[in-house]
């Protein structure tokens, strides 16, 4: 989730506007900007939700929390966003609802969707479903090992798709499992050094993969990482994070380490965090990074690396990126301030961000598209 170095970076736009929904440069120094028209929407307000592009330049938004409060089952829908018409249009419905699940673009173009929960207070799904560009539908990819949500699941640079962790409803789990899109099959992979859900995943530019973070129990949070293998489908202990978080986010790097971005150290709103860490793989140790604007979590689907190896970190009430290491406040978003929104780079280089849930956890239909 390489490019353009940071010397070259466009430097901050004097004011933004907002045009169909898009958040872009593009007035002069003293020149007021043009009156916003209606904004982008969704035919549906959702949280927890996915968004993935497609080959296509298209992005297929699926299930989440569709009532407020999350307080009843999720949803059964997807919806396809449109650049070249800046709009959303019905997709195909999935065969469960499902909402805190993981969708991922495989090479062949197709979207593998796993696990979640169909609704509140019921145990996670064991099922996944592949959305099938050819044909629009989602079809039934077999069941994984075990009922999982608040796991992750990270595309290896073989096509396969590594799951880790997550929570099966009574227990938090330490098993990994590989899905082969060339079989269509999922199988057991070497376990996690420990249980883990709600924790972080990136790709490092070396083929493993670094997972961080997360709780191994109700209220036991982790400040623990460790890097899994492909090659050698083994998991080893990597550095430890600043304290023990969960419900961040981790992004590759062009120079190959990773960035953990924010979390929650406690279930409190002082707990939210506005630091970052750099994950160094040479040495298997994270360093203080720069801080954010505003204090982000619950964002495990709403931070995006971009081709030039900028990361867009959206959730809260704005978007930061960061580049050359160092972060900038790039807008503020209009709407509420957003927990589990999700974004999704679009193939020009802009990111579409999508609903999300506020402090009261009352969602939104709305999306912005913003240009980094």
């Amino acid at each position: 989730m390489i490019g353009r170095p940071a010397t070259m970076r466009r430097p901050l736009a004097m004011c933004l506007i907002l045009t169909a929904g898009v958040l872009s440069a593009g007035c002069s120094a003293g020149e007021p900007p043009p009156p916003a028209p209606p904004g982008l929407s969704m035919a549906v307000a959702r949280a927890s939700h996915t968004a993935t592009p497609l080959r296509d330049g298209r992005v297929l938004v699926v299930g989440g929390c569709v009532v407020d409060h999350c307080d009843g089952t999720a949803g059964a829908d997807s919806e396809l966003y449109d650049p070249a018409t800046g709009r959303f249009a019905p997709g195909p419905p999935l065969a469960v609802p499902r909402a805190g699940h993981t969708a991922t673009a495989l090479a062949g173009g197709g979207v593998l969707v796993v696990g979640g929960f169909s609704g509140e207070r019921l145990p996670p799904l064991a099922s996944a479903e592949v959305y099938d560009p050819a044909t629009g539908r989602f079809a039934d990819a077999g069941a994984v090992s075990a009922r999982r949500a608040e796991h992750t699941a990270t595309r290896l640079q073989d096509g396969r798709v590594l799951i880790a962790g997550g929570a099966d409803g009574t227990n938090v789990l330490a098993g990994a499992e590989i899905y082969d899109p060339a079989s269509g099959r999922f199988t057991a992979a070497a376990a996690l050094p420990g249980p883990r859900s709600l924790h972080g995943a990136a790709l490092l530019a070396d083929g493993r993969v670094l997972v961080a973070g997360g709780q191994s129990a109700r209220g036991t949070l982790l400040d623990t990482a460790a890097i899994y293998d492909p090659a050698s489908d083994s998991w080893a202990e990597a550095g430890r994070l600043d304290a023990p978080k969960y419900k961040l986010a981790l992004a590759g790097l062009p120079d190959g380490g990773a960035l953990v971005v924010g979390g929650q150290t406690a279930d409190e709103r002082q707990a939210r965090l506005t630091r970052t860490e750099r994950f160094d793989p040479r040495t298997g140790a994270f360093r203080a990074g720069p801080v954010m604007s505003e204090p982000r979590y619950k964002i495990s689907d709403a931070v995006v690396t971009l081709t030039d190896g900028r990361v867009v970190i959206a959730g809260g009430s704005g978007v930061d990126t960061y580049a050359g290491g160092a972060l900038r406040r790039l807008t503020t978003v209009p709407g509420p301030e957003r927990q589990f929104p999700a974004a999704a780079a679009l193939p020009d280089g802009r990111v579409l961000i999508t609903g999300g849930y506020d402090d009261r956890t009352f969602l939104t239909a709305t999306a912005v598209v913003v240009r980094p």
